[in-house]
Order: C-alpha cells, then sequence, then structure tokens
C-alpha cells in the first residue's frame, strides 16, 4: 500500500526514528511505537519517508518489525556513530584491539553459521564460553600461523589474537572483582553494553554471566558478517566442530 504523505508524515518518521533510537523500547509496551512500526511495513511512500530522514541524520534503518521495533546503524561520521571514547573511556591501542575482537568474538559464538543468523531461535552465549572460545581459537591461530611475536611491530598492525592471549583470563581485584584489563573482566563489560543498547538480556550469573541475546542484536551481526575477522574465527568454530566429529 502507497499512501499519500502530508507534511504531518515527517513527525511521524522522526517519532519512529526516535523510538529506534531507544534500543530498550518495544513496540508492545510502548504507546503508538506498535502503530508506527506496521505503517512502515504495510506503506512503502511512509518507508521510503523514514529511510530519507534517518539518511539526513546519518543513520541506516536496518530492519523494523513488530517484536524488535526499529534496528538503526550509524553511517560512518555520523553523530550517532560509537565513539571509542563513548565506549569506555582511556582505552589504550591494545585495549581497543581486544575489545574489538571480543565483540566479534561474541557474535561468531552465538551465530557461528549461516543457518544460525537465518533461524530466529533464541541464543544464549555466557562469559566464560565464549572466553573459551576466543582462547582456543587465538591459540589456534596461533598454530597456524607461528606464535613468536614480532618486536617491531607496533600494536595497531600486531593481530588481535596475540594481544589476547597476552592478557591473563581472570584476576580478582582487592575487592573481590575480576579485573577489567583481563580478557573475562572485558567479555563482561562487553556483555554489559550489549545489554545497556537492548541487544541482549542478562538470564543467569551463571558461568560468569549468561546473557540472551535479542533478534536485534541478530539483525546486527547479519552487518557484521561480511567482515574478515567474523569469517575467520567461525572458520576456526567449524573447523574444531569437524574435527570433534571426526570429519
Amino acid at each position: 500500500m502507497t499512501s499519500e504523505l502530508r507534511p504531518v508524515d515527517a513527525g511521524a518518521a522522526a517519532q519512529l526514528l526516535s523510538y529506534g533510537l531507544q534500543p530498550r523500547l518495544r513496540p508492545a509496551s510502548t504507546a503508538g511505537y506498535a502503530d508506527l512500526v506496521a505503517r512502515h511495513q504495510s506503506d512503502v511512500a511512509f518507508r521510503d519517508l523514514v529511510d530519507h530522514v534517518a539518511d539526513g541524520l546519518g543513520l541506516l534503518v536496518l530492519e523494523a518489525d513488530g517484536v524488535s521495533g526499529v534496528v538503526l546503524g550509524a553511517a560512518p561520521g555520523s553523530v550517532f556513530e560509537l565513539r571509542l571514547a563513548d565506549y569506555r573511556a582511556n582505552l589504550s591501542v591494545e585495549d581497543r584491539l581486544v575489545h574489538g575482537l571480543i565483540h566479534v568474538g561474541i557474535a561468531a559464538y552465538t551465530f557461528p553459521t549461516a543457518a544460525s543468523l537465518a533461524d530466529d531461535d533464541a541464543r544464549h552465549a555466557s562469559v566464560q564460553a565464549v572466553e573459551r572460545f576466543l582462547r582456543t581459537a587465538s591459540e589456534q591461530l596461533s598454530e597456524r600461523r607461528g606464535d613468536a611475536a614480532v618486536a617491531d611491530d607496533p600494536p595497531e598492525t600486531e593481530q588481535a589474537w596475540r594481544l589476547y592471549l597476552r592478557r591473563q583470563p581472570a584476576r580478582d581485584t582487592a575487592d573481590g572483582r575480576v579485573g577489567v584489563s583481563t580478557t573475562t573482566g572485558m567479555i563482561k563489560y562487553a556483555f554489559e553494553r550489549l545489554v545497556s543498547s537492548g541487544m541482549a538480556t542478562r538470564t543467569a550469573d551463571t558461568d560468569g554471566g549468561t546473557y540472551r541475546m535479542h533478534s536485534r542484536y541478530r539483525t546486527g551481526v547479519r552487518e557484521l558478517a561480511a567482515t574478515a575477522a567474523y569469517r575467520e574465527l567461525t572458520d576456526v568454530a567449524m573447523s574444531r566442530s569437524t574435527a570433534a566429529r571426526g570429519g
């Protein structure tokens, strides 16, 4: 269906994007949100208007449905683009690389195959499971490429998996918390950022913290799936699975 747009429809399009910028909101619990999502799905002219308004703001509409609502991405250079300073203050270059690897690792662990990205099954991941996955994957990459560190290479060019292997998995602080510079602490922080972004919910304290990944996270991973780092980690996961089956 296509409707004849009026000036007021620009406000409706902006309102829909405003909902999308509040990722914890859901259409079922927010007055008017479900109606706007339904219109976005059925009205071609309104959907095009939303896309144009989003483009002007530096946003990308990745998906819109009645369960998750509007899932937005930020175009390069947009004011909405996540900056590392916004993610966590005072990160070193090495910290940035390891945090980046961790987020790719969470995605690869949760959705290791194209089929897993296509289905609608609930996906869960835990801090310790991702730590084991990333440490094993990093060790396997080290075996493939040689584990001798290149002393002259600056951190920007050194593979993130090398840096990951140098970090301790865990180290308790004086007050009993996990050290923030350990891989376990960094993974926990990454999950909590996903929670605050409306992409995951903490469901249990077991295994360092267990999380259910929302469908909007799946949408984001579909964008990430084209990257070399994601493909490399899923390749490691699949090769280990095949070896375990004796294939």
